[in-house]
């Protein structure tokens, strides 16, 4: 009997060893298995850092740091608010006074800068109106004193003595006679005649302030030529007195003419301005 169990069981155990061993070949197989798979975990691993992935707390973190930036921005509006909320009466009327008188002071300072600009440009005004008026002076000064050149209308006037019969007070007539008709400039042959000029008899012929004038005479004068024209023409009067010399005449009008000659002004030896009086 118990050959026949150990017969029995002899051929049992066999296969129960070989399929142990057939079964624990498949372990060694899951083994190599197991070692190449934390390489591809490593993997995937990495994978999942690189890719961002939003959870429910990253969200609710979010919310919670928008919600603290207004909070702050609300805290801070509060906080200046409440610095004139918390203020007492007397405080806030003392703070709306000094704006006020901020305001009085800035518009004062205001008024005096316009005002200072106003001066300005009135003196500038002024300045310019007194140049104007100098330089405007200046001009007149010279052409009556004779020092600068000028045009305009007047009259040409040309004397020819062939019996020598004028003299210096002829010459001194006809001078008269165009002042007193408004002549403004007048030239003699190349001089300029002012209100210093002289007329003389030389030894050789008229001589005019100094220097002696070759025939015929000529008369430049600048005034209007109608008025000199009737003034040196009247019956008896220079060029009457002229002609009666034995001279001849001839008088012309002119819409312009020019005289170029000018004095050089002598500097006084003895006469000073006067201040003014009053």
């Amino acid at each position: 009997m118990s050959t026949t169990r150990h017969g029995e069981d002899g051929p049992d155990r066999t296969a129960a060893v070989r399929a142990g061993s057939v079964d624990g070949a498949e372990p060694a197989a899951g083994r190599a298995g197991d070692q190449a798979s934390p390489t591809r975990a490593g993997e995937r691993g990495v994978r999942a850092l690189l890719v961002p992935r939003w959870s429910a707390t990253h969200v609710v973190g979010a919310l919670l740091c928008v919600a603290l930036g207004f909070a702050v921005v609300a805290q801070v509006s509060q906080t200046q608010d409440d610095v004139l909320t918390g203020m007492r009466q007397d405080d806030l009327v003392r703070l709306l006074d000094d704006l006020n008188q901020r305001n009085v002071e800035l518009t004062d300072e205001q008024e005096e800068l316009r005002q200072d600009l106003a001066e300005l440009r009135s003196s500038t005004s002024s300045r310019q109106a007194a140049q104007e008026a100098a330089e405007e002076q200046a001009r007149v000064q010279g052409v009556l004193a004779g020092t600068l050149p000028v045009r305009g209308p007047g009259v040409v006037l040309t004397i020819r003595d062939p019996e020598d019969g004028v003299r210096a007070q002829h010459l001194v007539t006809i001078l008269e006679e165009m002042r007193n008709a408004g002549v403004e400039a007048v030239e003699l042959s190349g001089q300029r005649l002012t209100a210093s000029s002289w007329i003389l008899d030389g030894g050789d012929g008229i001589v005019v302030d100094g220097v002696a004038l070759a025939q015929p005479w000529t008369w430049t004068a600048i005034g209007d030529p109608d008025v000199v024209s009737v003034a040196l023409g009247i019956p008896g009067g220079a060029l009457a007195t002229v002609r009666a010399a034995g001279a001849t005449v001839v008088l012309r009008e002119v819409e312009e003419v020019e005289i170029t000659a000018v004095r050089t002004l002598d500097e006084p030896e003895f006469a000073e301005p006067a201040a003014p009086t009053g």
